[in-house]
């Protein structure tokens, strides 16, 4: 049993009971749910969260909404959560948008158990306070570029 909390974000009722279950089964116990950003942000001012699963395309505030106010959000930590958004319809827009507002990573709905799962050990893997921005941004050593690996494993890109 894992203790990380997640709050579940996304409209549908079928597809947060189903998102539930995958949790579940993955060892979450403290889940969440919320129908759109703006029942989100009346969490966020009651709980602590150590990742969330955000719908794209939602009614009232959708994913892009949600995402940019939790980023300027004026707690600290609360700003710093990790967030993967989830998504039917993913483009090359959504992709930028998403990272430019912060995401962790963006999951093509459907998706698997152990993609799900992938996502949440990388988001979860990233201790918050290092996801805050630094005082003072260290100039950062240049690095010779590595050769590309020989196999053609599939690779998960995070944002």
């Amino acid at each position: 049993m894992k203790n990380e909390k997640i709050l579940l974000i996304e409209d549908s009722a079928f597809t947060r009971r189903l998102l539930r279950g995958m949790l579940k089964d993955l060892g979450f116990q403290a889940v969440t749910e919320a129908p759109d950003g703006l029942e989100a942000e009346k969490l966020l001012k009651l709980h602590r969260f150590d990742a969330m699963l955000i719908d794209w395309r939602m009614p009232r505030q959708d994913g892009a909404e949600f995402l940019a106010r939790l980023r300027a959000h004026d707690n600290p930590v609360t700003a710093a959560t990790p967030a993967i958004v989830i998504s039917a319809h993913v483009d090359l827009a959504l992709l930028q948008q998403a990272a430019t507002l912060g995401a962790q990573s963006v999951v093509v709905k459907p998706f698997s158990l152990q993609v799900l799962k992938s996502h949440l050990d990388a988001a979860l893997a990233r201790p918050i306070d290092r996801a805050l921005p630094d005082p003072k941004p260290a100039a950062a050593p240049v690095e010779e570029p590595k050769p590309a690996p020989e196999d053609d494993a599939y690779e998960i890109v995070y944002l």
